[in-house]
C-alpha cells in the first residue's frame, strides 16, 4: 500500500510538472508567436504576377520602361519562374491568368518610431481574403474586441483645408464616439487626406486621455501604393518592422499613418492603382455589421471632401442600408450633397449640380465631361431620395454639438425607417442612447407621449444603465415604467450585479475572508465575485452593521455561484437590495436614486452610514476612504433630516387634536 501510495505520488508530481511546463510554453510570447506565424502561413495570402511581360503604358503615375511588367512592377520584382516561364509562351498577359496567389511575406507589428515609439500591427492579404479571416485576424490573433458600432471614414484622398471649428468638432466628435461605443474606425490607412484627419484626432487622444484605453483605427490600404513597403517584407513576419514615414520622398506612393492601430495592407497583384482595396473593404465592413451574435452591429459612413470615388461609396453604401453623415464645409462632393440636401427632388437638377461643381470643384472642374455631370447628378437624385440615411453636420446650425451627435441621430433615424427591425427598432435606438449616455436625446427621440412602455421591456436598459454606471438614465426608465420589484424579482439579476463589481473594495475584503472559510465549509483559494454567494454578502454585511441586525438572505449551502432567497421574515424590499449594491461601491449617484426607492429610508440611510464608515477604517486607501466618510456623513444628514421633519410634523398634528 506504502509503495503503490508512493509510485501514485511520484505520477501525480511528474503529471503536475508536465501540466505545469505546458501552460508555461503555451503561454510563454515565442510560444505564442510561433502559433500566430503558422496560422498567418495557412489563412492570409498575397498576389503575385507569375508572368512577366513588358508593359506599353501602366498609368499616368509610371513612365513607360522596358523592365516593367503589366502588372506594374520591374522585372527584379518578379520570381524567376514568372521571366522565363514556360506554361504561359505566346499568350498575352491576363489578370485572372497569370496574377496567383501564395502565403503572405508582410506581417506582424510595425513601429513608426520618433517620440512616442508608435507601434500597430499590420498584414499583407490578398483581394480574395475572405471577409470571415479577416474578422478571425483582427479579433482572435490581434486580440481586438469585437465592436459594438462600426465608423467607416470616407473622403478626399488628397490634403485637403478643414476649418478650425470644423476639425476640431471632427476630432472631438469621432473620439467621443469611439471611446463611449467600443467602436472600430475604419479607414484607408494612409497620412494624406481625411485618413490623416483621422490619425489626428486619435493622437490628439493618446496626447490628452489619461485612460490607459486605445482607440481602434483600422487602416485598409492598397499594398502596391505603399511607399517604403518592403520593410515590412519577411517570411517569417517582422516583430517588428521599423517603418520610416518619408512623406517628402513617397513620390507618387503614400506613406501610412503613423496614428493607426491595425493595417490590412490589400494586394491585387499589382502595383500603381488605387482603389484595389476597396472591394475588400466593403466586404468586410458588410460581414461585421451582419454577424450573429445577439445584436446586429450598427454601420455609419462619415464623410469629408472627396471626388468621384466618395461618390460612388456614399451611394452603394445608402443602397445597403448604410447612414451616411456629411460633413459640410470640407469640400467637394460633401459640400454638394450638404446644398442639395433638404431641396425637393425637382429642384435638384443637371443645372444646380454643373453649379455646385463649378463652385466646390476649382480646377478640377475642367476635367468634368458634361456626361460625367448627368452621371452625378442621377446618384444625387438617388442619395436624395433616402433622406432617412442621409445626415448633413453643419456648423452653423450645431454650433453646441459635436459630429458625435450627429452620428447617433443618424443611426436613430436610420433605425426608425428601417422595417426589417420590426420590435427590435425601438431597442436599437435605446441602445444606441444608452452607449452614448445621451439622456437628452433619449428624451426627445425615444420616450415620446406616443410610446407605451412594459417595465420587462426595460430591464434589460436597467441592467446596462447601473452597470455602466448611467444614474440619469436608471432614473429616465424608472420614469417610464422600469420597476425595480420587476427587475430585482428574478434572483439571478442581483446575483449578476454583484458579478459586474470584480474591482469593488466590499468584494474584495469579502473574498479574501471566503478564501479561509466559510460556515465550516473550505472552498478553493483566490475566490471572486462568481464563486461569493449572496449569504456571503449577507454574512459580511451582517459583521459590518453589528450582531443586532438581522441577516438579508439565509445561509445557502450552494458556494460556487449566487444562489439566493430573499428573508421571508426581514421583508422583501428590493429597493434596499439595490441600495446595498450601489453603497458598497461607494456609488453616491445610484445610490441615491435607490435610496430614494426604500420603504424604510431612515434605516436604510443610518445603515449605510455605518457601512461606510466600517469600510472606510479597513481600507488600504486613503482617497477612497475619505470618499466613503463623505458618503457616510451625507446619509448620516439624510436620517436627521428626516426625522428632524417627522417631528415638526408631529408637532403641528399634536397641535391641530389638541385645537
Amino acid at each position: 500500500m506504502g509503495d503503490a501510495g508512493a509510485e501514485l505520488r511520484v505520477l501525480h508530481t511528474v503529471a503536475f510538472g508536465v501540466s505545469r511546463f505546458s501552460k508555461q510554453v503555451s503561454h510563454s510570447p515565442s510560444f505564442q508567436r510561433c502559433t500566430f506565424v503558422s496560422w498567418i502561413k495557412e489563412n492570409i495570402h498575397k498576389s503575385e504576377c507569375c508572368f512577366f511581360e513588358t508593359a506599353v503604358r501602366i498609368s499616368t503615375r509610371f513612365p513607360t520602361r522596358a523592365d516593367v511588367c503589366k502588372c506594374g512592377y520591374s522585372k527584379t520584382d518578379h520570381v524567376d519562374e514568372a521571366i522565363k516561364p514556360e506554361d504561359f509562351t505566346g499568350e498575352p498577359w491576363d489578370r485572372l491568368r497569370h496574377i496567383r496567389e501564395v502565403p503572405t511575406d508582410a506581417f506582424g507589428d510595425i513601429s513608426f518610431g520618433g517620440l512616442g515609439q508608435k507601434t500597430g500591427k499590420y498584414a499583407r492579404v490578398s483581394t480574395e481574403t475572405s471577409p470571415e479571416v479577416l474578422y478571425q485576424l483582427l479579433t482572435k490573433q490581434w486580440k481586438l474586441s469585437p465592436p459594438n458600432l462600426l465608423i467607416s471614414v470616407t473622403g478626399g484622398a488628397k490634403n485637403f483645408y478643414l476649418k478650425a471649428r470644423l476639425k476640431n468638432m471632427f476630432h472631438r466628435g469621432l473620439i467621443k464616439v469611439a471611446q463611449t461605443t467600443g467602436a472600430w474606425i475604419i479607414t484607408g490607412g494612409t497620412h494624406t487626406g481625411v485618413m490623416k484627419h483621422v490619425g489626428q484626432a486619435v493622437r490628439d487622444y493618446a496626447l490628452s486621455s489619461t485612460i490607459n484605453s486605445q482607440i481602434v483605427a483600422i487602416g485598409v490600404a492598397t499594398w502596391g501604393m505603399i511607399h517604403n513597403r518592403d520593410t515590412l517584407v519577411h517570411s517569417h513576419g517582422c516583430f517588428p518592422a521599423h517603418y520610416l514615414m518619408d512623406v517628402k520622398g513617397q513620390g507618387r506612393f503614400s506613406c501610412l499613418d503613423n496614428n493607426h492601430s491595425h493595417f490590412l495592407l490589400v494586394d491585387d497583384g499589382t502595383q500603381g492603382h488605387y482603389g484595389v482595396e476597396i472591394k475588400l473593404r466593403s466586404c468586410l465592413e458588410k460581414y461585421i455589421s451582419e454577424k450573429k451574435s445577439g445584436v446586429t452591429i450598427p454601420v455609419v459612413c462619415v464623410v469629408l471632401d472627396g471626388g468621384t470615388g466618395t461618390l460612388n461609396t456614399i451611394y452603394n453604401a445608402m443602397l445597403n442600408g448604410t447612414p451616411c453623415v456629411i460633413l459640410e464645409g470640407s469640400g467637394r462632393i460633401a459640400d454638394v450633397i450638404a446644398q442639395v440636401f433638404g431641396l425637393p427632388l425637382s429642384r435638384v437638377t443637371i443645372s444646380i449640380i454643373h453649379q455646385l461643381i463649378k463652385r466646390f470643384f476649382g480646377q478640377e472642374y475642367d476635367t468634368f465631361t458634361h456626361l460625367t455631370i448627368i452621371e452625378w447628378t442621377k446618384k444625387i437624385q438617388d442619395i436624395i431620395r433616402m433622406p432617412h440615411l442621409l445626415t448633413v453636420f453643419r456648423v452653423s446650425e450645431d454650433s453646441y454639438r459635436d459630429v458625435d451627435v450627429a452620428i447617433l441621430q443618424a443611426l436613430l433615424k436610420a433605425s426608425k425607417t428601417n422595417e426589417s427591425l420590426g420590435i427590435d427598432c425601438w431597442k436599437r435606438q435605446l441602445e444606441l442612447a444608452i452607449a452614448w449616455n445621451r439622456v437628452d436625446i433619449a428624451e426627445t427621440e425615444i420616450f415620446t407621449e406616443e410610446s407605451q412602455w412594459k417595465s420587462t421591456d426595460l430591464h434589460w436598459a436597467l441592467f446596462s444603465a447601473l452597470v455602466g454606471n448611467k444614474p440619469q438614465f436608471v432614473s429616465l426608465l424608472l420614469e417610464n415604467g422600469a420597476s425595480l420589484r420587476d427587475f430585482l424579482e428574478d434572483e439571478e439579476t442581483l446575483c449578476e450585479l454583484y458579478r459586474q463589481l470584480p474591482g469593488c473594495f466590499f468584494l474584495r475584503r469579502l473574498a479574501k475572508r471566503v478564501q479561509s472559510n466559510c460556515h465550516g465549509v473550505m472552498i478553493r483559494p483566490r475566490a471572486h465575485a462568481g464563486e461569493i454567494s449572496m449569504t456571503h454578502v449577507s454574512d459580511e454585511v451582517h459583521r459590518l452593521l453589528g450582531i443586532f441586525t438581522q441577516p438579508l438572505y439565509p445561509h445557502s449551502t450552494t458556494i460556487n455561484n449566487f444562489s439566493i432567497q430573499l428573508n421571508q421574515g426581514f421583508g422583501m424590499d428590493f429597493s434596499r437590495d439595490l441600495f446595498l449594491w450601489a453603497v458598497i461601491q461607494n456609488n453616491k449617484e445610484l445610490a441615491e436614486i435607490a435610496w430614494e426607492q426604500c420603504r424604510d429610508c431612515i434605516s436604510a440611510a443610518l445603515a449605510a452610514s455605518k457601512i461606510l464608515k466600517k469600510m472606510a477604517k479597513e481600507g488600504s486607501d486613503p482617497d477612497e476612504a475619505v470618499e466613503m466618510r463623505e458618503l457616510a456623513n451625507h446619509y448620516e444628514t439624510h436620517a436627521i433630516g428626516i426625522i428632524h421633519l417627522l417631528y415638526d410634523c408631529a408637532d403641528v398634528n399634536i397641535g391641530i387634536l389638541a385645537g
